[in-house]
This record gives C-alpha cells, sequence and structure tokens, in this order.
C-alpha cells in the first residue's frame, strides 16, 4: 500500500516541551521532556503551528470524531480504556478507506479490527438470470452457490513486536507533547527560497486521523494533512499500515 508520502522533514530540534498543543485540546498527563532531540520542527514555526492549530480545533475534533465512528467496534473494544480509532478517508488518486481499530484487552494484549474498503473496486457481478425450465417445469441447470460474503472486519491479536512498538510510540514524550495536529500549510521559521512563509502539504494528500484514548487521559483527536518527519505523524503512519495476522504469524513474533 503506497500513499502520498512527502521526503522527510527536518533535521532535529530539541522542542519546548515538544511544543503543547492549545489549551482547548485537553493535555494528557504531564511527562517529562525527550531526553534527545525531537524530530521534525528545526524548520517550523511551533508557536505559529500551535496557534493557527487552536483556530479551528474544535470543528476539527469534530470531523475526526465522525470519521472514526466507522471503524470496527468488535466486542470488548467500546469499552476498552485502551483503544485508538484510525480512519484514513479515500481521495482522488487513493481509493482505499482505512479503518482500523486497536485495543487493549482484559488482560493488557493488543488487539486489532480492520476493515479496509477499496472504493475504486469494481462492483460485483450482476446475479446470472434465471436457468430455462424444462417439459417438467423444473430449471434445466443450476449455478454454483454465490461466495460467502466476507465479514464485517478482520481481528486478531496484534503481534508482539508491533504492539511493543505502539506502546513505545504512545510513551514518546515527543508525542505526548507535540503538536497534535499537521494542518495542510505549516508555518516556517524563515521564509523558504521561493520567499514563502509556510510548507505546503502535496495536493490531494491522504488525510490521516484518529481517536487516542488512554488510561486517566481525555481523549485526544490527532491528525496529519501529509506525512511530516513529527512523532504524531509517525504513529498515524505506522497504526494505518497495521493488520490483523494469522495466529500462525502471531506465534512466530518474536
Amino acid at each position: 500500500m503506497h500513499r502520498f508520502i512527502t521526503p522527510l522533514l527536518g533535521l532535529a530540534l530539541v522542542l519546548p516541551g515538544c511544543a503543547a498543543p492549545p489549551t482547548k485540546i485537553p493535555l494528557p498527563q504531564r511527562v517529562e521532556p525527550a531526553s534527545k532531540p525531537c524530530a521534525g520542527a528545526e524548520i517550523f514555526d511551533l508557536e505559529k503551528l500551535a496557534a493557527k492549530i487552536a483556530v479551528d480545533d474544535e470543528a476539527r475534533i469534530a470531523r475526526i470524531a465522525e470519521l472514526v465512528v466507522l471503524t470496527p467496534l468488535p466486542p470488548g473494544a467500546g469499552e476498552a480504556e485502551t483503544r485508538i480509532r484510525v480512519r484514513v478517508p479515500p481521495t482522488g488518486m487513493w481509493g482505499l478507506d482505512t479503518r482500523v481499530t486497536l485495543w487493549k484487552d482484559d488482560a493488557g494484549v493488543w488487539q486489532i479490527a480492520t476493515n479496509n474498503i477499496d472504493t475504486h473496486a469494481p462492483p460485483p457481478p450482476p446475479p446470472p438470470p434465471p436457468a430455462p425450465l424444462g417439459e417438467d417445469g423444473q430449471p434445466l441447470w443450476t449455478y454454483p452457490p454465490p461466495p460467502p460474503k466476507p465479514p464485517p472486519f478482520l481481528t486478531s491479536a496484534l503481534a508482539p513486536g508491533e504492539a511493543a512498538e505502539l506502546d513505545a510510540a504512545l510513551a514518546d514524550p515527543c508525542f505526548l507533547n507535540g503538536p497534535h495536529r499537521l494542518p495542510y500549510a505549516v508555518p516556517l521559521l524563515k521564509k523558504d527560497e521561493h520567499g514563502r512563509e509556510d510548507w505546503l502539504c502535496p495536493p490531494n494528500s491522504a488525510w490521516y486521523t484518529a481517536e487516542v484514548k488512554q488510561p486517566g487521559q481525555p481523549p485526544r483527536y490527532i491528525s496529519h494533512a501529509c506525512y511530516m518527519d513529527f512523532a504524531v505523524s509517525k504513529l498515524l503512519t505506522r497504526m494505518a499500515y497495521l493488520n490483523a495476522s494469522p495466529p500462525d504469524r502471531i506465534s512466530a513474533e518474536p
């Protein structure tokens, strides 16, 4: 699966607490700033970015909450204290509607459910016409039964290596304290060689969104308009590419 992913941006910069989101978003519990530089912010003006996010944040939160409602919600996921619902709507150039739900079960094991829909796939063929009848009034032949309908979603435990990676990403101070949304235009610290004050995403880029719930913390609604080398962007991209796995592959994971 390939999406519009731009070249990695920025080298590294120690963010001021990795740039806390605007006060309209309830913050997770405070963690210590990253002990090493957070990637992705050397060329961006984080104060201007926070102010830009605050302008329409409530509308964006409502839109993300509306989008993630269509992700799978298997038994146990609805009431899970740790749960992430990821949605990447299709674009004109990319037809895959990505719908992923990740949650921890009562034993603390990460589970995953996916229902990715290819909106560019051709429609199923129409049913065949009725077979002609013989002199006895019975059909001259019978058609094979149609294939079974696909399940509404696929689900499994998340592979151990992927689960550990997800736990580490959610605990990363650069994610917890960094910008929760990366819009289409991100303010630069200084104008580029063309005199532009913002870095712009490529046209028709995929909009990655997610609702993140963790114990004792209010939900956090995150998104990016295209990939950038920030912790939030890395997490969104990684989660969107996770899939339910066959049991034999899960057991074989280290």
